[in-house]
């Protein structure tokens, strides 16, 4: 539920007959709790606001307007958007979105969701190209726990359009590090060109009137020069080509894949992915964990030892004793062309647009291939042709591959490595990264695979060994030297001060969402800066404990502190310190909820209710209750057809300080009521260093006190909340 939303609104355009057809531009101006929030989304919203400038100095439109969206509440589950694109009378107009986010503070900025063929040409006249279909598909199987407004336009405006974010550097996004001085330079500029390229081309020259939604578009930049971009149909023609002059090469001999290389192949790929798994196991025995999460590059350091451990070992058991070391690597190279030329055939059926990089690998060992059976058929040994791979081979089937795939790649660590920080304390990340770790290994430059065989088995067991070695050291001087976070690279703690009007408690709430050290050494400080011992607690066994940031609360679990016992040694009033009556009978004007025009139906069992909820001074309410519902005033969607429990957000823009929920649900009686916990986050202390004291206990500050200790290596999302239960 929302109430009071709002939302800035600039059009241009040069009259009637560009209006009926606009492009919508938007950013929120909006702020998470105690994020200053420069990058996200200052930056989209000053970007907006220069490009407003520059074409409204211009001529005209020529043939669409433009619509800038100013919402206020993106960080409030979009909120705002969902408003616009639901109620407003331009909502008919818009025939395509470009969203402006960010998640990080560094660019370039990444083209992460698109969803036509005329929009993903319009991006390519942009100047600085960044994005890939691959970051597309990444973000649509919703591993990446992120959302924007451009979902809202999707879903309920039925929009076409482009999501464009910053991502570089997400260990600063939603802290209280998000500032000016850490947006990289140049960034803004990049990002305004791109943004400036795409409006005036989609206002001159963009036919926005029949466009289709789809998701069969293959695109990518190729280092921020060029952007490719072309259709499914198109692909899958590219595919049946390269796949193609495989299968010829393997018929003419200039391919030779054996069942034993293709195996082997097939088994390093999958020890890629197992053997950096016992690094996870090995660093949980040590006592650490995480110690990658500053530095995106320490991940491959420390993983891609034992990846390649494995692939090798795989190599060093399939090593063909009875053949030449040349016929070893012509085999293992055809094998990983016949590995490549099946996932493209995979890819391609079940209709993946990423399948794009199977086809560039499948064409380099292809090329690579034939250029070898040219090379080495002219060398021979006492009149008989050598089977062997030249050294060019190598280099044409790793050049190209292997020099955008590391730009991918440590892109995708860049992406998900800071992610990993808020994924939630029961998310194996540690296993996750190691996994992303081998897969890098392994794509980074699969002909190593064949090259292992050059000078055989006895200097292969060898790199083996000296992995080995190198893994354990560097796993031993990372343990005892490195710690996971530091000012930069964040941990982010969640603390909130409960006072349950209910039970009478007074309590500190410390959670964090990643599953790195937290106990030690943090809550222990706290512990010892309250005098009191934190007792543990689970989400699942608790779920209600953080319904004031909901739905984030699935992904925290918790240590409780009892605050009470501070608060009365610290008051200067004699009488509260020595009373024993709860504290929270100190606190004046707390949220209420009644019900009103309260009926019973005998013959359908249906009691019927209206929810008045008052909350002055108090933001962000969140009702939570088990009920068997038959309808309710949330025109949204409909109640489960069940006894089930819900939880209702309720956010408020300015001057918003009730609500109201029309309910039907199935009961006994009249009498057969329905409890409601309410809970109600205070205005003084959201996000900021003020508190709300209690009545006539003087200056106590339990959240000034914590934001005062805070070490640096952490990042506090902070507030003070009130709960209380109402039977209605």
């Amino acid at each position: 539920m929302y109430t009071n939303m709002t939302n800035i609104i600039v059009r241009l355009s040069c009259g009637p007959e560009c209006d009926e057809n606009s492009i919508l531009l938007n950013a929120h101006y909006d702020t998470t709790l105690g994020s200053p929030g420069a990058a996200d989304d200052a930056l989209g919203c000053g970007i907006m606001m220069e490009i407003i400038r520059i074409m409204s100095q211009r001529s005209a439109p020529m043939k669409n307007s433009v619509i800038f969206l100013f919402n206020g509440g993106e960080e409030s589950l979009q909120d705002a958007s969902h408003f616009f694109i639901t109620e407003h009378e331009l909502k008919d107009k818009v025939k395509a979105v470009v969203n402006l986010e960010a998640c990080g503070t560094s660019g370039p900025e990444i083209l992460f969701q698109a969803n036509s063929r005329e929009m993903i040409d319009a991006y390519r006249t942009v100047p600085y190209p960044h994005g890939t279909v691959l970051a597309n598909d990444l973000f649509a199987t919703g591993l990446i726990l992120s959302d924007t407004d451009f979902r809202q336009f999707v879903d309920h405006g039925n929009l076409t359009g482009l999501d464009m974010a910053v991502y570089k550097n997400s260990y600063l996004y939603h802290t209280h590090l998000d500032l000016d001085e850490f947006v990289e330079a140049g960034l803004p500029q990049h990002m305004g060109e791109n943004a400036l390229a795409l409006a005036t081309y989609l206002t001159n020259n963009a036919d926005l009137s029949n466009l289709e939604r789809t998701s069969s578009v293959v695109f990518f930049d190729i280092f921020g020069k060029i952007f490719v971009s072309y259709s499914w149909t198109a692909a899958i023609r590219s595919h049946v080509v390269i796949g193609g002059l495989a299968l010829l090469t393997m018929a003419t001999g200039a391919s030779r894949p054996t069942v034993r290389g293709s195996v082997s192949i097939l088994l390093s790929f999958v020890m890629a992915l197992f053997m950096p798994n016992l690094s996870v196991v090995l660093m949980k025995a040590l006592g650490t964990s995480m110690q990658w999460f500053s530095h995106e590059w320490l991940s491959v350091l420390l993983f891609g030892p034992m990846a390649l451990v494995g692939m090798f070992t795989v190599q060093y058991f399939f090593h063909n004793k009875r053949a030449s070391t040349g016929a070893n690597e012509l085999a293992t190279l055809s094998g990983l062309q016949l590995f490549f030329t099946i996932s493209l055939a995979i890819a391609s059926f079940v209709g993946l647009a990423s399948s794009y990089v199977f086809a560039l690998f499948t064409f380099s060992v292809t090329a690579a291939l034939v250029v070898n059976r040219s090379r080495a058929a002219s060398k021979t040994k006492e009149g008989v042709q050598v089977t062997r791979v030249v050294y060019g081979a190598y280099f044409i089937s790793t050049l190209v591959p292997t020099a955008y795939f590391s730009f991918v790649c440590f892109s995708l660590l860049d992406m998900f490595i800071p992610l990993t920080g808020r994924i939630g304390v029961d998310a194996p990340v540690d296993h996750i990264v190691a996994v992303m770790s081998g897969f890098v290994t392994f794509v980074f430059c699969p002909p190593l695979l064949a090259f292992t065989h050059r000078f055989g088995r006895a200097v292969l067991k060898k790199m083996i060994l000296a992995l080995l070695t190198w893994h354990l050291i560097a796993i031993l001087i990372s343990s005892a030297t490195l710690n996971p976070y530091d000012e930069f690279h964040p941990k982010r703690v969640f603390v909130q001060h409960l006072r349950n009007m209910t039970s009478g408690d007074s309590v500190l709430y410390l959670a964090h969402a990643d599953p790195g050290p937290f106990y030690e050494p943090y809550v222990t400080e706290v512990e010892s800066m309250f005098g009191t011992v934190a007792k543990f607690r689970t989400s699942s066994q608790y779920p209600s404990d953080w319904n004031a940031i909901y739905p984030f609360n699935q992904f925290l679990e918790s240590y409780v502190l009892d605050t009470t016992g501070y608060v009365r040694r610290q008051t200067r009033n004699q009488t509260i310190a020595e009373s024993t009556a709860p504290l929270t009978e100190l606190i004046h004007g707390a949220p209420k909820v009644r019900a009103e025009k309260v009926s019973f139906d005998p013959r359908t069992g249906l009691r019927r209710l209206t929810v008045q909820c008052t909350h002055p001074d108090y933001i962000w309410t969140v009702a939570s209750f088990n009920a068997h519902l038959a309808s309710w005033s949330l025109g949204s969607s409909e109640p489960f057809p069940y006894l089930t429990r819900y939880v209702i957000r309720h956010v408020g823009g300015h001057a918003s300080d009730g609500w109201s929920l029309e309910l039907e649900h199935y009961a006994t009686g009249i009498d057969d009521r329905i409890r409601i916990e309410l809970t109600a986050m205070e205005t003084e202390g959201f996000g900021r260093d003020t508190e709300r004291e209690l009545a006539g206990s003087g200056e106590i500050g339990v959240m000034r006190k914590l934001v005062k200790a805070r070490p640096s290596w952490t990042s506090l999302t902070y507030f003070s909340i009130v709960t209380d239960t109402f039977v209605l």
